[in-house]
């Protein structure tokens, strides 16, 4: 893998999201405390992953194929809504005391991103995007990460 491109730097990020989701599933079935607190650590990382992506990412991105380029922005819009959309139920069931539900399907749902993303998503960006405007995302990214 190459450090100058975007693909590494985002799996690692992944596999921290992918700890955490595996940190508030098991702390889910213990105490409310525990379980709010692995929520927010949790929530915390996946919407800077997210800011990270729509901000960092896709405002220096400026394909030469725009049609093609852009293909797959919609796709990957309506899976961030989606998740963000899953963090703020979640906001509610902590802020009513709940115990977090849903928690299997949104992990099947996170991976399927996660290898949408892998596969591709940052491999387009890393093919098209010059050195400079992916040293440019990879100072930015560092800075939010």
């Amino acid at each position: 893998m190459d450090e100058n491109n975007i693909l590494p730097i985002m799996i690692k990020d992944h596999c921290k999201i992918e700890k955490l989701l595996d940190d508030l599933e098991e702390n889910c079935e213990n105490d409310f405390v525990k379980m709010r607190k692995c929520f927010h650590k949790f929530e915390w990382e996946l919407e800077k992953h997210i800011f990270t992506e729509e901000k960092a990412i896709f405002t220096s991105y400026s394909p030469a194929d725009i049609k093609e380029g852009y293909k797959m922005l919609p796709e990957l819009t309506s899976q961030h809504n989606y998740i963000v959309n899953q963090l703020n139920n979640w906001r509610e069931e902590i802020k009513t005391q709940k115990k977090i539900s849903g928690i299997y399907d949104f992990k099947i749902f996170l991976s399927k991103h996660r290898i949408y993303e892998e596969k591709e998503v940052y491999p387009k960006l890393d093919k098209s995007l010059t050195e400079e405007e992916k040293q440019h995302i990879i100072s930015k990214i560092n800075e939010i990460v």
